[in-house]
């Protein structure tokens, strides 16, 4: 399932505490981690970040009114569950709390200037052919609406997705591969039903996910990703030891580079502003284009390739003009999206966050007989639903099966038996179980 849910904050709380040590050594990764903490976490770290030794945590409750309020407890959870404050023993033996060093460090050389520059010393000359903020909004969504047109369309051969995004997207399990063709998965189509900022923050866990195996670092990564977050839009940064990992940000629009050896990269605002997508979800939206009539009838106000593509997943496609396509919702072609993985709830999903502002006046906004009709087809397909399972034939007499069975339902495995018969079929979980015990049992009666 495609979830969202899970913020910068969250992600690193999942991090071994090895990799977390190491990115708090990163000051834009504090700085970023701190904006992610709530009000009152932020106060308890600013009164914290400069104090070098244990603080009594006698002392901390005086500075809430109540210490059981939810805020507060929140906060504490949030600094606990990052490992950004621990409890620690003060000079006279009570508990107090103590910020952790490397976090410590990392803030107050983000908040309060030296260090080394994030993006480190490089002298190099500035860009001669500068891009304008307008270019690279036009680039960004270009290169991303790439990416996706690439999931729908079904042709693996396109040059446009390199051999690393197009294999993050089949591990990631967006879509299916046979041969040269692929096909979208319902987690691919539940992904492209989000708007553009959580659609990158999700292909972006992907990546992290899969990093180390494609030879990068995940906390080098993870890193300049925050790094990335509190760049200047239209600005161009020097690229460093971060070469292969701006060539794939590349190709997904988050940053633009002109020809691969260029020393200069510019980040897009998608770069910049996705990491808001899990904590925001009321990112901008762009109007609805679709008409379902009662007829089945699909009318998409529209002449862009991607949505035209999406429409054409579950619907034959009629008519086709500049800026308008007419479709055709049919027993076929929910069957076909159906086989794809696409459910039926992830159509009507589509349909209506993508209604025309004329279809979002009805209640409800997609005709009941359309809802209920496209359930059904769906239904048709699980009459019936198949399970491996391993039988179990020829016992010698009604004892020998009535143990085999006793034990077999014991651990929950039988799918199916018959007495009179002496037939028993058990899961394919269960069955080295129920061998094991056989051949036990028959060892134990001499048989």
């Amino acid at each position: 399932v495609v979830s969202t849910q899970s913020t910068g904050h969250e992600y690193i709380q999942k991090l071994p505490q090895s990799t977390q040590d190491r990115l708090y050594t990163h000051p834009a990764t504090c700085l970023a981690l701190f904006r992610s903490l709530s009000e009152t976490a932020q106060q308890y770290v600013m009164r914290l970040l400069f104090l070098g030794h244990p603080f009594p945590l006698e002392s901390l409750t005086s500075w809430v009114v109540n210490v059981r309020d939810k805020p507060n407890l929140d906060a504490t959870k949030q600094l606990k569950s990052v490992r950004l404050w621990s409890v620690v023993k003060t000079e006279n033996g009570s508990d107090g709390v103590i910020l952790h060093p490397n976090f410590r460090k990392g803030l107050t050389t983000a908040m309060c200037g030296g260090g080394m520059s994030w993006y480190g010393n490089h002298q190099l000359e500035p860009d001669k052919k500068p891009k304008t903020v307008e270019f690279l909004d036009s680039y960004a969504k270009e290169r991303w609406e790439c990416l996706l047109q690439y999931m729908v369309q079904g042709n693996s051969d396109s040059d446009k997705v390199s051999p690393d995004i197009a294999n993050l997207l089949l591990q990631s399990g967006m879509i299916n591969r046979s041969g040269n063709e692929h096909a979208i998965t319902s987690t691919g189509f539940q992904f492209l039903l989000l708007n553009t900022p959580s659609q990158i923050w999700y292909f972006m866990l992907r990546y992290l996910d899969k990093c180390d195996t494609i030879g990068l670092n995940l906390t080098t990564c993870l890193a300049f990703i925050f790094q990335l977050s509190f760049s200047t839009l239209g600005k161009a940064y020097p690229i460093g030891s971060h070469g292969t990992f701006v060539q794939h940000l590349r190709q997904i629009g988050l940053v633009y580079q002109r020809r691969h050896t260029s020393p200069w990269f510019y980040p897009t605002r998608h770069a910049i502003d996705f990491l808001s997508a899990g904590s925001n979800k009321t990112a901008e939206k762009k109007e609805g284009f679709l008409v379902v009539e009662t007829n089945f009838r699909v009318y998409a106000y529209t002449s862009n390739e991607l949505d035209i593509a999406l429409v054409a997943l579950f619907a034959e496609t009629l008519h086709r003009f500049e800026s308008f396509v007419v479709g055709h919702i049919t027993r076929e072609s929910v069957q076909m999206a159906l086989q794809n993985g696409i459910s039926a709830k992830q159509i009507l999903d589509f349909l209506e966050s993508h209604a025309h502002p004329q279809m979002l006046k009805n209640k409800p906004i997609i005709a009941p007989t359309v809802t209920d009709q496209l359930y059904l087809w769906e239904m048709e397909r699980s009459r019936l639903s198949t399970e491996e399972g391993v039988l179990y034939s020829q016992f010698l007499s009604d004892a020998d099966f009535k143990v085999v069975h006793e034990y077999a339902q014991n651990i929950g495995c039988v799918q199916w038996s018959n007495i009179q018969k002496r037939l028993l079929v058990v899961n394919k979980k269960g069955h080295g179980d129920v061998k094991k015990y056989w051949k036990a049992y028959k060892k134990e009666h001499g048989e």
